[in-house]
């Protein structure tokens, strides 16, 4: 095994960027794993072109393939890979969060109280203090904060935190009476306020949808806000070697449709997204944009032709590189609002109720509709399903649409999986779907996860390896910014060695080797979004989206997969992300836009103005097609 030199591997890369103008670059001098087979296959070299891979194999050939032009990397040691596929992120949630207090980490109480207060001190007078990421689980309470406690870092301004699954909050007292909540204000369905001891008054805490109609409250941000947020979240996707990221949950925040027409216009992204509609939120995001269309007057207009560019892929599907590919719906909540079909053999934190067996979220009639309208057509319909009868209630809808309308090439896509049956293993596999498992919780809360679910069912807890016995499609994810950690080599290092906090193994023979964990995040990715023909391998004529890691994570010890770092991340066979040579840790700066004259262009349209931003809506779903 060869690791990288962090300075060698930086060195040959300013070498390289002399000829920046050659017409081909060549990829050579340490492993080149091509991910195409269900075992390592390596090549000597790959060629990259206008942003396509032109030839993968020997040096010899790569040399004669390119031209004698062509500009040469020496990867010195590194390992070079196809780019990481996001199966479960939320890119424009994550817009927001970056701009709040950092909560992650927090060992009690009085240290999220802490960070709160710091956060404040920066916020303007007049905006909401807003706080994500405080897991209830690993604080030494083991609860949720108080509104009280919140009153302490200030009693007149509004103050909302998210816990890191972002299914539960707490607001204060401040905000309680901005929304005019109080005693009589009811539990929404899929949702509770907890209330003070002995009454109704709210105690704080709220979750599911009762959290997300808090959420929604949120003041719109501002284009400067906007860019400084997207910018952020773009930095940290590509840092860890992402080059499609996601969005599974658009219409989180009531302006995630200007978040992504704003990003649409001033061409923010470095990287594809793919977004999937919020199911409560869908025929808004859909519907409007198609009246819009239907009203226009000028057939000469600025119609979504216009912003088809063709990409290098010619995946017209993209509109400066964002599509919306599907539905998102909720079958239930976090770890411990998951829905069971017997009771958890551990209440979690704060749950008194017998037999308690976690909540659903969306009804299931809203599911069946929206199977019934876009089975076989070009929109997927994918579910956030953690517990076994979350999942069930999904398998039972699509398993009727498929009898009542037949098979076509759906995908339906299980997220999270938590607690997954042998059962529905199969029939995931009968429906051609897609199980994507947020791998990254199993060290720090898989001993938590051991004691919510009894030992009868832990073998259901994540079963990766029980997956690709099968030959099921399934993929990890980070869940960004409501996961662990936004590092997919960190998810992959948790889906190969399963070890807990505590040390133990959380179910040994659901471990998978390396090379599938690799695949979880490539490949299978990319088939999880019908995009296998353009990306997750490194074959000719596919996407040169690479990502360039210090070790071979299919060579070094399990244990050390973790501690493997993306060198360099290139989209298109452009690079948006170059880890520094020395010093602190840093994120390379991005520019603002990525335009037309960018070396390898991705599909651009002129800067649009402000009064634009709905039609630019309106082709964004018109590239996807009216189902």
């Amino acid at each position: 095994m060869r690791v990288a030199s962090t300075a060698g591997f930086i060195a040959s890369l300013l070498l390289s960027t002399a000829a920046i103008a050659a017409p081909a670059t060549v990829y050579s001098g340490g492993d080149i794993l091509t991910m195409k087979g269900p075992t390592p296959e390596y090549v000597e070299a790959l060629v990259e072109k206008d942003g396509k891979i032109l030839y993968v194999g020997q040096k010899s050939g790569a040399l004669r393939a390119a031209g004698r032009d062509a500009r040469q990397v020496n990867l010195a040691g590194a390992t070079l890979m196809p780019g990481f596929i996001d199966a479960h992120g939320h890119l424009i949630y994550a817009t927001h969060t970056m701009l709040d207090a950092d909560l992650a980490g927090v060992a009690n109480i009085p240290e999220l109280l802490a960070r709160l207060k710091a956060h404040a001190a920066e916020t303007p007078e007049g905006e909401r203090i807003v706080g994500m990421g405080y897991r209830a689980e690993q604080m030494a309470e083991k609860r949720h904060p108080t509104r009280a406690e919140l009153d302490t870092v200030s009693a007149t301004r509004p103050i909302t935190i998210s816990d890191g699954s972002g299914h539960h909050g707490v607001f204060n007292t401040a905000l309680m009476k901005e929304l005019k909540l109080g005693a009589d204000t009811p539990d929404p369905d899929g949702g509770f306020f907890d209330r003070l001891p002995g009454g109704r008054e709210l105690e704080g805490h709220a979750a599911e949808t009762a959290w997300m109609a808090v959420l929604a409250t949120r003041k719109p941000l501002t284009d400067a806000q906007t860019r400084k947020g997207v910018q952020r979240a773009s930095q940290l996707w590509v840092e860890n070697g992402m080059t499609t990221a996601s969005e599974l949950g658009l219409g989180l925040s009531g302006d995630d449709i200007s978040i992504v027409t704003t990003i649409i216009n001033e061409k923010l992204l470095p990287i594809d997204l793919v977004m999937f509609a919020k199911a409560s939120a869908s025929e808004r995001i859909i519907d409007s944009a198609y009246q819009i269309q239907k009203s226009r007057t000028n057939p000469n207009g600025d119609t979504s032709a216009d912003l088809l560019t063709a990409r290098p892929d010619l995946d017209k599907r993209y509109i400066n590189r964002v599509r919306l590919a599907g539905i998102k719906f909720w079958m239930d909540g976090s770890v411990d609002t998951a829905f069971l079909s017997r009771p958890f053999a551990k209440n979690p934190p704060g749950v008194t109720a017998a037999d308690y067996r976690g909540m659903r979220v969306d009804p299931q009639d809203q599911l069946v509709a929206a199977l019934d309208k876009y089975w076989k057509t070009n929109r997927q319909v994918a579910a956030h399903a953690i517990g076994d009868e979350a999942i069930e209630q999904l398998l039972v809808a699509a398993e009727a649409t498929a009898r009542e309308k037949g098979m076509g090439d759906d995908r339906p896509i299980v997220q999270h999986a938590q607690f997954l049956r042998p059962d529905q293993l199969k029939r995931v596999k009968a429906l051609n779907g897609t199980v994507s498992f947020t791998a990254a919780g199993i060290y720090p809360m898989g001993d938590y996860i051991r004691g919510l679910i009894g030992p009868d069912r832990l073998a259901w807890v994540g079963p990766a390896n029980s997956a690709e016995r099968l030959g099921v499609n399934w993929t990890i994810n980070t869940d960004w910014p409501a996961g662990v950690s936004p590092s997919l080599i960190y998810a992959a290092w948790n889906v190969v060695n399963r070890q807990t906090r505590s040390g133990d193994i959380l179910v040994a023979d659901e471990r998978v080797t390396p090379y599938a964990a690799m695949r979880a995040i490539t490949i299978n990715g990319a088939y999880q979004y019908r995009e296998e023909k353009t990306k997750g391998t490194l074959e000719a004529g596919k996407l040169a989206d690479l990502v360039i890691l210090s070790a071979n994570p299919v060579k070094v010890a399990p244990m050390a997969i973790k501690d493997i770092t993306v060198m360099q991340t290139l989209k298109e066979g452009k690079v948006v992300y170059t880890r520094p040579a020395a010093g602190p840790e840093k994120t390379a700066q991005l520019p603002t836009a990525f335009s037309g004259d960018d070396a390898h262009p991705h599909a651009s349209v002129e800067p649009m103005l402000t009064e634009q931003n709905r039609r630019t809506l309106t082709a964004l779903v018109e590239a996807n097609g009216r189902d």
